[in-house]
């Protein structure tokens, strides 16, 4: 059926492919030549986002071409579909279709409609989030607990094995509520940026606050620490020291992906380890720190890259599907592997 359904001439559909290739031919003539790279593996050419660009806006004729130019961009070896995690341990994923939990053999197991999730510390729990509600869940789905609140988001769980909190943004303010979800207090306005625990046993928390800063706060003295200006997508800690839009892994090498021109390039601790024509929207470490997860949205590919050493990539294609995904997937965490029974 698939393939009788392919042939059939979807009216206007052979002119939109002669307009979009007489635009692509057209803005190839009048480059600026630039200097020859060495690949990594195999980038994407810039002729292909051009024609993801006009493909697009002709539709529905241009789905077809879209197609043919994903195919032809990413990693060319790529796997079909995400069928292990090199590093071992357990993804937590974030899609339009809600969050899932990704075993080490590739196994999906959808948790629910959630807009959010973080890792509890060792992973036993997950911290989930809808528009009003926050839930405490197992990684089987199964709910502990949950706080009715408005519009929260951007959950982050940290602590040690007996004594956890969980910080998240509610209505504009932040919150941190105790890991078994009794108590719950707010502590002042906050921008909607998932807050950081300091690592170790002090209730250290970093966040955004709603007037361009960062802020160190001592949760259990109820002090501010620090202040600093600054905007961040995302906030990490390496030990004591505090970092902006970077992933850090628990050996304390730091992993940043930067934009450079149409190219996107992933660095770890300064020094260049891939780079790649188009997106990366995001960098997360493997457990045992050997491996980063990047997310590459144009050929809707997951890179595997090796953090040292000989440099090894591996990719998994068609990413939005497996997911059930009308935008691209978000990893919020690697963590360890399967959790042992405690309490939150």
């Amino acid at each position: 059926m698939k393939r009788e359904l392919e042939r059939i001439e979807i009216p206007g559909e052979h002119d939109a492919r002669v307009r979009a290739w007489e635009v692509v031919s057209a803005a190839y003539a009048e480059r600026d030549p630039a200097p020859r790279r060495t690949p990594f593996l195999r980038p994407l050419l810039a002729t292909a986002l051009v024609a993801v660009v006009v493909a697009a806006a002709v539709t529905p004729p241009g789905r077809a071409v879209v197609a043919s130019v994903r195919r032809a961009v990413g990693v060319e070896a790529a796997d079909e579909a995400l069928f292990r995690l090199p590093g071992g341990g357990r993804l937590l994923v974030a899609s339009s279709s809600g969050a899932w939990v990704v075993g080490a053999d590739g196994s999906q197991r959808r948790l629910g409609d959630y807009s959010d999730a973080a890792w509890s510390p060792f992973g036993r729990y997950v911290a989930a989030t809808r528009e009003h509600e926050l839930v405490a869940l197992e990684p089987d789905g199964d709910v502990r607990w949950k706080l009715a609140r408005p519009d929260v988001a951007a959950p982050s769980w940290g602590g040690t094995r007996l004594d956890t909190r969980v910080a998240y943004v509610s209505g504009g303010e932040l919150h941190v509520v105790t890991g078994d979800g009794r108590t719950d207090v707010i502590l002042g306005a906050a921008a909607p940026v998932r807050p950081a625990w300091r690592p170790g046993s002090g209730f250290v928390l970093a966040y955004a606050d709603a007037r361009g800063r960062v802020v160190v706060y001592d949760v259990r003295a109820r002090r501010v620490l620090a202040r600093r200006r600054a905007s961040p997508r995302r906030i990490a800690w390496s030990g004591e020291r505090l970092l902006l839009d970077a992933a850090v892994s628990g050996q304390g090498s730091v992993a940043t992906i930067r934009r450079v021109g149409s190219r996107s390039e992933l660095r770890v601790d300064g020094g260049l380890r891939f780079s790649g024509t188009g997106t990366f929207t995001s960098a997360t470490w493997s457990p045992d720190a050997r491996w980063i997860l990047v997310s590459w949205s144009e050929p809707d590919q997951w890179l595997f890259v090796s953090a040292s050493g000989r440099r090894r990539v591996r990719a998994a294609a068609g990413i939005a599907r497996q997911f059930d995904s009308t935008t691209p997937p978000r990893v919020v965490g690697w963590c360890c592997g399967p959790p042992a029974a405690s309490r939150p």
